[in-house]
């Protein structure tokens, strides 16, 4: 009985473990991936009056780069970023380091989030087309809407990581 009892116990633990990681993986990198293919669909009339010039040098460059560049980049700062997140709590169940590798893991974290936000928000208003029009096309008010829901939930992620 008492067995039975650690199995559903370890099995919930298991699961619960299982299924914060999972939302971690959606938090990042795939909605913000998933929030610049949306914002390009939604705004695509009027990203493309605003920077395509059929016919010119390179003037396929920026969208390839905004659709295809960005979120590679964003793949490769979620790998390090939880290779940081691995190799925190490897040294810090092994050894017994000092607040200097704390503060060093928050700034590595902090500077590498901030990149990846700002990727994210070049991305998001690239394909917005007429970023500061909120109140003219309804598409940049929900696009604006997006991107704020994703970084928020990426930014109290990474603060709680950052407190950990």
């Amino acid at each position: 009985m008492l067995t039975s009892y650690l199995k559903q116990q370890t099995q919930e633990t298991l699961v619960k473990r299982l299924g914060t990681q999972l939302l971690s993986g959606l938090i990042f990198p795939v909605a913000p991936i998933a929030a610049i293919y949306l914002i390009s669909a939604l705004c695509r009339d009027i990203w493309t009056a605003s920077f395509y010039t059929p016919g010119e040098d390179g003037g396929e460059f920026e969208p390839s780069m905004a659709i295809i560049g960005v979120p590679i980049l964003l793949v490769l700062s979620a790998l390090i970023l939880a290779g940081l997140t691995v190799l925190t709590r490897w040294i810090e169940g092994r050894y017994e380091p000092g607040i200097w590798w704390r503060t060093m893991m928050g700034i590595l974290r902090t500077v590498l989030a901030a990149g990846s936000l700002m990727m994210f928000l070049i991305a998001a208003v690239f394909f917005m087309g007429d970023a500061q029009g909120v109140m003219t096309h309804w598409q940049v008010a929900v696009a604006w809407a997006v991107w704020g829901v994703c970084a928020g939930a990426f930014a109290v992620q990474q603060y709680r990581r950052v407190l950990r």
